[in-house]
């Protein structure tokens, strides 16, 4: 139990599961029925985790729903794959056998060619053995063409936003599971009873999404969604799964400036103390024809004073583009130590790579520009060149801007320009 235990600590990143509270419990019986349509009572929880006294063995309904949770397909897949360090195989359950040695004489010694013989036969059992296992391995489960999956979105634009997913999964196994994903993030799928053919899903925030219906842990369909704002859209981030707080349009938008001031926040009882809140600020649309490998970007930004603990006050910038994005990262001069940069493929981290360039005074107007011809990328910061890459993944449509504060945060001058449209947001 302790590596179970230990890899769900690890999953959720709430730190060591002896300093969590009853609300930390509560969270993770969610997060596990959401994930795998098993109830586990917060008591059950507390008692896995140590927190609650109990002689008895959990049950095995208990010990798949979180084997599950952690991406295994059960119990028993969580014991195969953790053999070797799982504390089911402790030393006192380990019966050591002595090897026994067999003396040979001298004229039983096998021949130099016998030798050769006995490990090319050696050799060939291994290779086939390997070839068959990763053969059965690879080779899918079901046919899709036996499988349909659907969706459609309610509104048009705007969030939160619900989406009706319709799907036929009957010709699954009776012993299979089945999920939804709502995006390329498959350790969020939900479990949906194969003999129903409906489940709806809310999406808080916008962007590009793949939705995929799995079994187990095989995607059997996968189709994409979009999901649009109104213009610009403000909210402050929350934990996922639980509906943000959104804020209107009139209290963000001041042209030419969209932002998320002190004031805006204490109106809506949001503490910049001790930790500053998570601000969002998006303009995702309907965009065709701006392409990844060619475009141009500008914006002008800027973030609130460092209150709290936002020393480093740091920014990032998100182009979304469709199954793919760009994150770009701003802080103050003396934190480019433990930044990265993430291009349509391309990936880069500080502690490899020379990312001062994206060092500015975030309280004051700094200027992001991004020059993009035939994938390869400038990036200019007030300016001057912080960066150059060269984009790796195939080209697709850009469909929208994000940013991210701690704490407060603001925007303006932003447009995006492709070899035959500008748009302005």
């Amino acid at each position: 139990m302790l590596k179970l235990k230990s890899q769900i600590e690890a999953c959720l990143q709430w730190g060591e599961s002896s300093i969590w509270n009853n609300y930390d419990f509560e969270k993770l019986s969610e997060q596990i029925v959401e994930k795998t349509g098993v109830s586990l009572s917060v008591s059950t929880l507390k008692r896995i985790f140590g927190k609650v006294s109990y002689k008895s063995e959990p049950s095995m309904t208990t010990l798949n729903a979180l084997a599950q949770f952690l991406d295994y397909e059960d119990w028993r897949d969580f014991l195969v794959k953790n053999t070797e360090n799982t504390d089911e195989a402790s030393p006192s359950k380990v019966i050591a056998i002595p090897p026994v040695s067999t003396p040979t004489l001298p004229s039983q010694k096998p021949s130099f060619w016998n030798r050769q013989r006995w490990a090319l036969v050696a050799l060939v059992v291994v290779s086939l053995s390997i070839f068959g296992f990763y053969f059965l391995s690879s080779k899918p489960k079901y046919n899709p063409d036996d499988f349909s999956f659907s969706s459609k979105t309610i509104l048009t634009e705007g969030l939160p936003n619900s989406v009706i997913f319709d799907f036929d999964a009957s010709n699954a196994n009776p012993q299979d599971s089945i999920f939804i994903s709502q995006s390329w993030d498959v350790r969020r799928k939900v479990w949906v009873n194969k003999n129903h053919k409906h489940h709806s899903s809310i999406y808080y925030y916008p962007g590009y999404f793949r939705a995929k219906l799995m079994i187990g842990k095989e995607i059997i369909k996968e189709h994409d969604i979009q999901i649009k704002t109104d213009g610009w859209l403000g909210v402050v981030e929350a934990d996922w799964g639980v509906e943000p707080l959104y804020f209107k349009q009139s209290d963000i938008v001041k042209t030419p400036v969209v932002e998320v001031n002190k004031e805006l926040l204490g109106k809506y009882n949001v503490p910049l103390h001790p930790t500053p809140p998570k601000v969002r600020i998006f303009n995702q649309k309907d965009i065709k024809g701006i392409m990844t490998d060619n475009f141009t970007f500008e914006t002008e930004l800027k973030s609130g004073p460092p209150e709290g603990s936002n020393a480093c006050q740091k920014i990032t910038v998100l182009l979304q583009a469709k199954n793919d994005i760009m994150i770009i990262p701003l802080t103050s001069v003396g934190c480019v130590g433990d930044i990265s940069l993430a291009a349509f493929g391309y990936y880069v981290e500080s502690k490899k790579a020379d990312l001062s360039g994206f060092g500015c005074t975030p309280s004051d107007w700094t200027k992001l520009r991004i020059e993009c011809k035939q994938g390869l990328m400038k990036l200019f910061v007030n300016n001057k060149v912080a960066y150059t890459a060269k984009i790796e993944n195939a080209p697709t449509d850009i469909i929208g801007v994000q940013y991210r504060f701690n704490g407060t945060g603001a925007v303006r001058n932003t447009w995006l320009e492709g070899k035959e449209e500008k748009i302005v947001f």
